[in-house]
């Protein structure tokens, strides 16, 4: 009887012990998808078990290469396992084939924008052609739209002379005007005033502005190629870098107010935060912040930098190195986090409406990461990624590589920040609204 008794009370505290505890069945289709635990990483691919969870709610992410994320939340109990059938689907909606030579713009009726070669391509949002136009050179310059429409883009002359050309176009594709008395290619991306005055650079050392119907208003001469794209902050100053080692501030009247000088080349356009902090790369292996009046907020050490950041909804700022990582910056310069990529970074990160960060690499990814700096999913394309991605107001990912992209969002828009993505919008009118 009491051998019975004895056997019943470890019968009992064994039951006590696996008490609360479950086991999750994960299995995908394709399989060898990672599995993400409540956003942590597992050692795990599918289709794998989970054993010995604690009964409850688990949040399961499956992340695979070419794929679109699946998600999913799912309770565990004590005893028979919990069963997740992922069915996953491919992450591109369509792609656009061409050698792409730009970043996209997208305009407010959807329509998608982007240089090939020497042409410019205007695409609806299902990806069919529209119109394209034929430049002089090649479009290496990223289109911005104005308010009324106009599509702005420069090309270089590299077939015939040095010269460089910037075209005002129509929506419909047509040749407004175009201007070419530039004794140097245009590859930065041209920004666009409040009045309609375009501002853009060339590698004739000088930023031009001209009025909306292609006359000059003035220039003003650096000392090295400009292919960094003008910001304008909401008092009308005009921020761009030099391959002479400086970033400019300019009235605008095109009045020098300062310059900052740097240990090397700026490719970098900048970016304006709150407070009219103008934030920029160099070639020097630094990030800085510089004060409205040019003096200098902060600096912090990093590879070499030719990307331009962007801000993130809480005042993050995101910046991408030639060192292959993406640094995440809180606003007093202190390093938030960073994430390494197996390739050099050139362009910017694009910031969604949920904080959620989309950045290319030259290994070939586009990578979407929470504003944790945790990896969600990343999407092999055919080439470098080495331009800017945009989100679509429907959420859609635009990424150029060799082939444009348009990828499955998982943002709904892009970010109301201070300066979501490079040309600040999705009109790329580098121009600060706060």
């Amino acid at each position: 009887m009491k051998k019975l008794w004895l056997s019943g009370l470890m019968l009992a505290l064994i039951a006590s012990l696996g008490c609360g505890s479950g086991s999750l069945e994960i299995n995908s289709e394709p399989q060898g998808a990672s599995v993400y635990l409540d956003d942590s990483l597992t050692d795990l691919t599918t289709n794998c078990i989970i054993t010995d969870l604690e009964s409850g709610d688990y949040n399961v992410r499956l992340v695979l290469d070419g794929y679109a994320a699946w998600e999913e939340r799912v309770s565990v109990g004590s005893g028979k396992p919990s069963v997740i059938d992922a069915s996953l689907v491919d992450a591109m909606n369509w792609q656009h084939e061409g050698e792409v030579t730009s970043s996209v713009a997208v305009g407010p009726d959807g329509t998608i924008y982007i240089g090939s070669g020497s042409y410019l391509y205007a695409l609806n949002p299902d990806g069919f052609e529209v119109w394209n136009f034929k430049a002089e050179g090649e479009v290496k310059s990223t289109p911005s739209i104005a308010h009324d429409g106009t599509i702005f883009v420069g090309s270089d002359d590299k077939f015939t002379t040095t010269k460089g050309h910037l075209y005002a176009l129509n929506s419909d594709g047509s040749l407004k005007w175009h201007f070419d008395d530039i004794s140097g290619w245009v590859v930065s991306s041209p920004a666009i005033g409040n009045n309609g005055t375009v501002y853009f650079g060339s590698l004739n050392d000088s930023v031009y502005a001209l009025n909306s119907s292609g006359e000059v208003i003035w220039t003003y001469k650096t000392g090295g190629f400009i292919t960094s794209s003008t910001a304008i902050s909401p008092d009308g100053s005009l921020y761009f870098g030099s391959q002479d080692n400086n970033l400019y501030a300019l009235t605008v009247t095109g009045v020098l107010k300062w310059k900052y000088e740097t240990g090397g080349k700026v490719f970098s356009s900048p970016a304006i935060g709150e407070g009219s902090v103008i934030y920029f790369g160099s070639l020097d292996g630094y990030f800085y912040a510089i004060l409205p009046n040019g003096e200098l907020k902060w600096k912090y050490q990093s590879g070499e930098i030719e990307a331009s950041p962007s801000i993130g909804p809480d005042g993050t700022v995101y910046i991408g190195s030639l060192d292959g990582d993406l640094y995440a910056l809180n606003p007093d310069g202190t390093l938030k986090w960073k994430f390494h990529t197996d390739g050099r970074i050139k362009g910017s990160a694009a910031i969604g409406s949920d904080g959620k960060v989309y950045i290319g690499s030259l290994d070939y990814h586009i990578y979407a990461l929470s504003p944790e700096g945790e990896l969600i999913w990343k999407y092999r394309t055919s080439g470098k990624v080495s331009h800017s991605p945009a989100i679509g107001d429907d959420g859609t990912l635009y990424v150029a590589s060799v082939n444009l992209y348009a990828i499955t969002g998982y943002s709904d828009r892009l970010a109301t920040s201070a300066w979501p993505k490079f040309g600040h919008d999705n009109q790329n009118t580098g121009r600060a609204t706060f």
